[in-house]
């Protein structure tokens, strides 16, 4: 045998072994995260131990998901931690006749202090005696439903106005206070409360942090990406720590209620009226 015959005879063996070897360890990102039971490829059936480790230098949280069909677009959510695990445990008690019968795919996303995270992937398949089979996924997508034209001609209503107390000192401190516990934002001038409205902070898994922070950054639009989200033009946003920000949310109605992924929501006419009467190095202090 010729030694170029040679040479590529013994890397695709070894190339070979390599993939075996893979396919064999339990999938991981970095270290931060294993799931090391059940294994990839692995058919399930009644109630299984979901088995790992999930940890990070800057640990935020962790989530288990289900992604049905393998598809990220149908995740369902299994379970959340919010203390690391620093080495293997039981993360979850699965009951997988819950579930539609099918391959799917594990999901575990070690999240960091700034919201980036890590995502380890494990293949599995259901097969529960009398359950339904997964649903196929569409060849094409659904058709856009548009509303008809009567409605299309009806004028939107117009927006309760967004007004500000004038009466307060001219030299007053302009700074904003957010509490949580009753979801409620008011913008002092001074000792005058100018301004008072609902918001929505971090729902549970998404704390939005207490303390005294300043604004440090300000766009009239901004993209958000995080866990489970990419949010384009984001309105009148004003980062205040980190990625906690005071900005609009056009996306809900559920003002007065916990719902965000940290930051605090408020109406998108509220929002630009509060960017519109602050600057940057405004005081913000959120209380619990």
């Amino acid at each position: 045998m010729s030694s170029w015959l040679t040479r590529n005879f013994w890397r695709a063996g070894f190339m070979a072994l390599l993939w075996m070897a893979l396919a064999a360890t339990p999938a991981f990102a970095q270290h931060d995260g294993v799931i090391s039971f059940p294994a990839p490829g692995a058919t399930l059936s009644g109630t299984v131990n979901v088995e790992g480790m999930a940890s990070h230098p800057t640990f935020r949280k962790w989530q288990l998901d289900l992604l049905l069909g393998g598809d990220p677009q149908h995740a369902t959510f299994l379970a959340l931690g919010e203390k690391p695990v620093a080495s293997t445990d039981d993360l979850h008690t699965w009951d997988t006749t819950l579930y539609p019968n099918g391959d799917h795919v594990l999901r575990l996303r070690v999240v960091h202090s700034n919201l980036n995270y890590d995502e380890i992937f494990v293949p599995v398949s259901i097969a529960n005696a009398g359950a339904p089979a997964a649903v196929e996924k569409p060849e094409v997508p659904a058709a856009e439903t548009k509303p008809d034209a009567t409605a299309e001609d009806k004028p939107a209503p117009a927006p309760t106005p967004v007004v500000f107390r004038t009466d307060a000192p001219a030299d007053g401190e302009r700074w904003i206070e957010v509490d949580i516990s009753d979801q409620k934002l008011t913008a002092w001038q001074g000792d005058v409360a100018v301004f008072e409205t609902t918001v929505s902070t971090g729902k549970p898994g998404f704390r939005t942090l207490p303390g005294e922070f300043a604004v440090y950054l300000r766009f009239e639009k901004a993209r958000m990406r995080g866990i489970d989200y990419d949010t384009p033009d984001v309105p009148w946003t004003m980062y205040y720590s980190g990625d906690f920000a005071i900005h609009g949310a056009y996306w809900h109605d559920n003002f007065g209620r916990p719902v965000s992924h940290g930051c605090v929501n408020l109406r998108v006419p509220e929002a630009q009226a509060l960017y519109t009467w602050a600057d940057m190095g405004t005081r913000v202090v959120v209380n619990e």
